[in-house]
């Protein structure tokens, strides 16, 4: 494990992730979006780095200190959303926190309640009727009503201490109810005269045709489902037993290899959202099959596919 993680930090991206970071152990300027402190940390926890590495414990240090900083990138949305149980800026903290392995501290715990929360209360939501309304042509959320978000989903994914058989229950019940839901139209949140765009990507269909995905839904599918197998829901939800199966066909059609030709921005670029691939570009067509293929398998582990 030693050796591999110095041969991890040799890594080019890894390498530009280091050399963002400040004196301080801040990566970038920006908390949020692409060359952030949250893009950062995502790409060294996805290619490997522990979270006792300098590079990795500096930076969560310095996430746990400069509280100050998480409107970089974000502005004062972060709070509203955190607010208003959207899932804004201590909901991101709490998540890279728990993606390094860290959901012991106290922050996490509190994030991780309140994400069982939106989660529950989104079972109540019987009709996308009683979810959103019509405000100056677009879409906004009724008052007094919230949903989850990719941070609500991505941090009860990576962590464990939540998962007695009643909030399990409950965590399949409220994605089988979002999975008939689906698909969800985009919804703004709405505070004063403003709207602000939640954190949808990839939450907006949980029950998409796998036979027509554009590329770019390709990767929000494989976000979305590694989160959803994370989390031990696959094997209770006919719709995404489906899907897994659906992969696991492809796979056995390619000998064991995910070769669908897929290409988008999407899959390289790490950002807040996007970044998937792991190999250092696709320009040579095994390096593609490498992250698609890896991915797959990680989906189909996670989700226990010998039992479905």
């Amino acid at each position: 494990m030693v050796e591999l993680q110095g041969q991890i930090l040799q890594d080019e991206a890894v390498q530009k992730v280091i050399h963002s970071q400040g004196t301080d152990g801040w990566l970038a300027w920006n908390f949020h979006g692409y060359d952030s402190m949250e893009s950062g940390i995502r790409l060294l926890c996805e290619k490997g780095i522990e979270a006792d590495q300098p590079v990795l414990a500096r930076a969560l240090l310095a996430l746990e200190k400069h509280i100050d900083r998480l409107e970089r990138g974000l502005g004062k949305v972060g709070k509203i959303l955190d607010d208003l149980d959207f899932g804004g800026a201590e909901t991101i903290r709490a998540h890279l926190f728990a993606h390094a392995g860290r959901e012991e501290r106290t922050l996490v715990k509190k994030q991780i309640e309140q994400a069982l929360q939106v989660f529950k209360s989104a079972i109540q939501i019987k009709t996308l009727e009683r979810l959103h309304e019509t405000h100056r042509g677009k879409l906004i959320f009724r008052e007094g009503t919230c949903w989850p978000g990719i941070y609500h989903l991505r941090l009860l994914a990576m962590t464990q201490g939540w998962r007695t058989p009643e909030n399990r229950k409950m965590m399949a019940k409220s994605v089988q109810h979002i999975v008939r839901l689906s698909p969800i139209p985009n919804i703004y949140v709405k505070h004063k005269s403003q709207l602000i765009a939640s954190a949808s990507f990839g939450m907006t269909n949980f029950n998409p045709d796998m036979d027509s995905l554009p590329d770019a839904e390709w990767m929000q599918w494989f976000h979305r489902m590694e989160l959803l197998a994370r989390l031990g829901v696959v094997k209770e939800i006919p719709e995404l037993k489906r899907q897994v199966q659906a992969l696991a066909k492809i796979l056995n059609e390619g000998q064991g290899l995910f070769t669908k030709r897929l290409s988008n921005a999407y899959f390289q670029k790490w950002g807040s959202y996007t970044g998937l691939a792991l190999e250092k570009d696709w320009r040579v067509s095994r390096r593609r099959i490498n992250d698609l293929s890896f991915r797959s398998l990680l989906i189909l582990h996670y989700s226990n596919a010998k039992t479905l």
